[in-house]
């Protein structure tokens, strides 16, 4: 194992795909590969063969990732699915049912379609230039607070904010949430710029619900994994956004 890569749980790891940027991977069977693996965010265009190469690091066969999960749409978390998508492997891709026709191809800029009070002007400027990343035509959706079918033990967040169809991870038997781009701990727990978020009117109750939740480790997309204090320290952000 390497310094972009960690284990945080028994069969949870994370991946640092680019410079502040993670994906995840879990044992479908929460303890190993034998059962098949899931991928939590593909990172940059660039991040496939990094990606690959830290599995194996792991000591896993890139070839079990069967299912990709996307946290949603933005092209740092989603563009090397096609990738996987397209890969030997045929990994299947799945997404929250708002951020679909983002991750699809059907919807190219999608931050310009967000409805008036959910982006900023600056976000709608940035919006402009902010594309996903390939279009993977076969993703499914994922309904909110279900159980992944091939991994029981995950359930399924809606946590609309960052995006209309964000979507988080909970893992409550190993501790754990993947919380995507609800937050992040680049120089302290908070959200991520305003320019970039496309549902700001969810926010706050996201927040709430995720601070509900059992957990005793906060991973997210950007900045260093939470492992002390996480629940409590997302509650007291979860405070300052409701006022």
């Amino acid at each position: 194992m390497d310094n972009s890569t960690e284990q945080l749980a028994e069969g949870v790891w994370r991946i640092e795909v680019a410079p502040f940027t993670n994906a995840y991977l879990l044992a479908n069977n929460g303890r190993s590969d034998r059962e098949g693996l899931t991928l939590i965010d593909a990172g940059t265009r660039r991040s496939g063969p990094r990606l690959v190469r830290s599995v194996r690091l792991l000591g896993v066969d890139p070839r079990s990732i069967r299912d990709l999960v996307l946290t949603h749409w933005h092209a740092d978390h989603t563009g090397s699915a096609a990738r996987f998508a397209t890969s030997s492997a045929g990994t299947r891709v799945h997404a929250g049912h708002a951020d679909l026709a983002a991750v699809q191809g059907r919807l190219r800029r999608p931050q310009l379609a967000a409805p008036a009070g959910d982006v900023t002007w600056l976000g709608r400027l940035a919006g402009r230039f902010m594309a996903p990343g390939p279009a993977v035509a076969e993703a499914d959706g994922l309904d909110d607070d279900t159980a992944l079918a091939w991994a029981p033990h995950v359930r399924v967040i809606a946590s609309p904010g960052h995006t209309p169809g964000h979507l988080s991870l909970h893992l409550p038997a190993q501790g754990v949430l993947i919380a995507g781009d609800a937050v992040c701990t680049i120089g302290r727990l908070n959200r991520l710029l305003p320019a970039v978020r496309s549902a700001r009117s969810q926010e706050a109750t996201t927040l709430d619900r995720l601070a509900a939740l059992d957990f005793d480790i906060l991973a997210v997309g950007h900045g260093p994994p939470v492992v002390s204090g996480a629940r409590r320290r997302l509650e007291a952000l979860a405070a300052r956004a409701a006022r």
